[in-house]
């Protein structure tokens, strides 16, 4: 099978005496216990513990690789130098770098690192841009949201706690570590059970496609709760439309939704 190129990712490099110190405190995963070579997904959070995006960080020796959607990455290299301060600290842009989607059987070919963040069944590679590349991208963008694997952007950023998204299930927060942004909100809300909503993975006819942080509402038939989407991915079987896979955050309990309500048009649905 063949990689995918994933050009709604980009690459930055944090590298500096001080840059395992320095995101340890900042990001929600243990940083500072990542071995050399090892990756993990992290989230970057707000204050209040909200995410402004998912990170994918690896580590090889003083240095730190960071993937992040590539329209969120530039905001987030910002907003993290206004931290740094006297911190022996760099952080920059990964331009001659892709990421790729390494599907089960894809050899890595021309990947100068392959990472399998653990928490997850699926591997990412990252190498030089490659006309070569192709694959199923949206088959890779279902697998992901499957092993609830989002990376948000512009719509969806800062809008949710990582527990509304189900990051916490992929290892992208630690609840043993210090202190970083939005740590006591995060913990709170796991500790004292206070996360109302959740993630719901639904399927629905491929008609409905739509955009992230649109609102919806879900039903069980009798009782019906607000929700946003957050992502959704084609699903194909067989040469045929199997419809989408959709990430939805939302209060309805996990199990039950049969419906969704969009524009004021109904679907029926299947709880994934």
């Amino acid at each position: 099978m063949n990689q995918i190129a994933l050009p709604q990712l980009a690459v930055a490099r944090i590298g500096g005496a001080d840059a395992a110190s320095f995101l340890h405190g900042q990001l929600s995963a243990d940083i500072a216990g990542l071995n050399e070579g090892a990756a993990t997904f992290a989230c970057y959070c707000s204050p209040r513990g909200q995410v402004f995006g998912l990170l994918l960080v690896t580590r090889a020796g003083d240095e730190f690789l960071v993937v992040a959607n590539t329209g969120l990455l530039p905001g987030i290299m910002r907003r993290l130098r206004m931290f740094v301060l006297r911190a022996r600290v760099l952080i920059e842009p990964v331009e001659d770098l892709a990421v790729y989607g390494l599907p089960a059987g894809a050899e890595p070919g021309h990947m100068g690192q392959v990472l399998a963040p653990a928490g997850s069944a699926l591997r990412y590679g990252l190498g030089p841009v490659s006309r070569s590349a192709s694959g199923d991208f949206e088959r890779w963008r279902a697998q992901e949201l499957l092993h609830n694997i989002v990376w948000l952007d512009a719509q969806t950023s800062e809008r949710f706690i990582p527990q509304m998204l189900g990051l916490d299930l992929i290892g992208a927060v630690s609840f043993s570590k210090g202190c970083y942004p939005g740590q006591e909100i995060i913990a709170r809300a796991r500790f004292l059970g206070r996360v109302k909503r959740k993630p719901l993975l639904l399927r629905v006819p491929a008609e409905l496609a739509p955009s992230p942080g649109a609102p919806l509402r879900c039903g069980d038939g009798e009782q019906w709760s607000d929700g946003a989407v957050v992502d959704s991915a084609a699903v194909e079987s067989g040469g045929k439309d199997d419809g989408r896979v959709l990430l939805v955050v939302t209060a309805a309990p996990a199990g039950t939704v049969q419906q969704v309500e969009f524009e004021g048009r109904n679907y029926r649905c299947a709880t994934m």
